[in-house]
This record gives C-alpha cells, sequence and structure tokens, in this order.
C-alpha cells in the first residue's frame, strides 16, 4: 500500500515537470525554432506547456530561445513564462544532426540552418585565424566566409570577387526575409566582435566600396 502510494506520488511529481504558462494570445507551435515554418498546434493565453527541451532559433523580441513542448512542436520562450532568460531544461539535438552532405556534394536547405545555427547557438566567437568544428568534427575558420565555405549555402547574401578578400569583404547566411516588401533580410553570421550570431540586414548593404549580391550554390536541394 505504501509502496504503491509513493509510486503515484512520484507519478504526480513528474508530470508536472517542466509546465510553463503561455503569457501571450493564440501563440503559434511550430514545426521548427522559426517563424519560417508551419504553424501546427495553437496555444490560449495561461495555458501549461511542458518542455521535453530546448534549443536556439529565430529571436523573437530579443529572445533566441525556443521550446519544444510534449505536442512535438516549437513555440519561442519568449511567450512562455519559465521565470528565466536562459535555459531551464536539457538542450535539444541540432535539428538535421551532423546531416548526411559530403564535402562538395549535395546539401539541402535544412540542413543549412541547422549548421549556421549549430555556430550561434554556441555564440563561437569571430576569428580571421582559428577555427571550430561542426556537428561532424569538421573545422572551418570562423570569420564571415567560413559559413559559406562550411555551410556550401543554397542562398547567401556578400561582397565577394577581386578586392573583397579578408577583411574588405563580407559574407551572410540568408534565413528568412524579414519584411513583406523584402527590403530586409535575416541573417546567420560571423560579425566582427559580436561572433556568430543571427542578425537583420537591408538589402543591398555595402562593405567598404562593394554592393552585397545574392550568390546560390549549385548542388543545393531545395
Amino acid at each position: 500500500m505504501q509502496l504503491t502510494s509513493l509510486v503515484l506520488t512520484l507519478a504526480a511529481a513528474i508530470s508536472t515537470v517542466a509546465a510553463y504558462p503561455i503569457t501571450g494570445n493564440d501563440v503559434n507551435c511550430r514545426s521548427g525554432p522559426d517563424t519560417s515554418y508551419k504553424s501546427v498546434k495553437t496555444y490560449k493565453k495561461g495555458a501549461d506547456v511542458k518542455l521535453t527541451c530546448q534549443t536556439y532559433g529565430e529571436s523573437i523580441n530579443g529572445n533566441a530561445i525556443w521550446d519544444k513542448t510534449s505536442d512535438g512542436c516549437y513555440v519561442s520562450d519568449y511567450y512562455v513564462k519559465t521565470g528565466s532568460n536562459s535555459m531551464v531544461t536539457k538542450e535539444c539535438p541540432i535539428a538535421g544532426g551532423g546531416g548526411g552532405s559530403q564535402y562538395n556534394g549535395p546539401i539541402n536547405r535544412t540542413e543549412i540552418i541547422s549548421r549556421g545555427r549549430y555556430w550561434v547557438s554556441r555564440k563561437v566567437p569571430y576569428s580571421m585565424s582559428k577555427t571550430y568544428p561542426d556537428q561532424q568534427g569538421r573545422k572551418y575558420r570562423t570569420d564571415c566566409s567560413g559559413f559559406w565555405a562550411d555551410l556550401k549555402p543554397g542562398d547567401f547574401v556578400g561582397t565577394l570577387g577581386e578586392g573583397t578578400a579578408g577583411a574588405a569583404g563580407h559574407v551572410t547566411l540568408f534565413l528568412s526575409w524579414a519584411d513583406s516588401a523584402h527590403k530586409a533580410y535575416n541573417t546567420l553570421e560571423c560579425r566582427g566582435t559580436y561572433g556568430c550570431v543571427q542578425y537583420k540586414r537591408n538589402v543591398g548593404w555595402k562593405s567598404g566600396g562593394f554592393t552585397a549580391k545574392p550568390y546560390r550554390y549549385t548542388r543545393v536541394i531545395n
């Protein structure tokens, strides 16, 4: 009898672990940690959600943490009252894991973004001489060009060509459009003293006397 009571008590305690209230109205829970992913569920204000893990994604009002709920979808931590500005549970495995791509081979867009977020979530510092590994352990230079050399992105924007080597040029990974007019876009990039971050840039930004242009890796898989 006592054993049964203990089991029931533990079960009740476990069932309430990592449950936090939603603070916004009709908050979308998405298939990935970014507003570009489709909404698969909506939470009402005050609803309690249980977190299975947390990860980094698109920054919402300064908060880049996303919470994976027991419903299997992701909600911005900005709308979840966890009582902390940091993670309160384990970190989710990076979406796409190490990826299935081979060096100089085809790569899909999900893996491109996954590998970009891997650096951003770890706040990798900017350096034109040091390297940092990707999920597969391959090391790349942690300046802006390290992103496209590593990721072979389907879409990237930067100043390339003669006269743009080293600090004279800059490359960013295109993440998503920041507005409906397509005048600004969200990036994943290694940005000087800020290190590897998510950032927003206007279309046509300049680095020195060079204007950034869009490029596409010929082997990207849509």
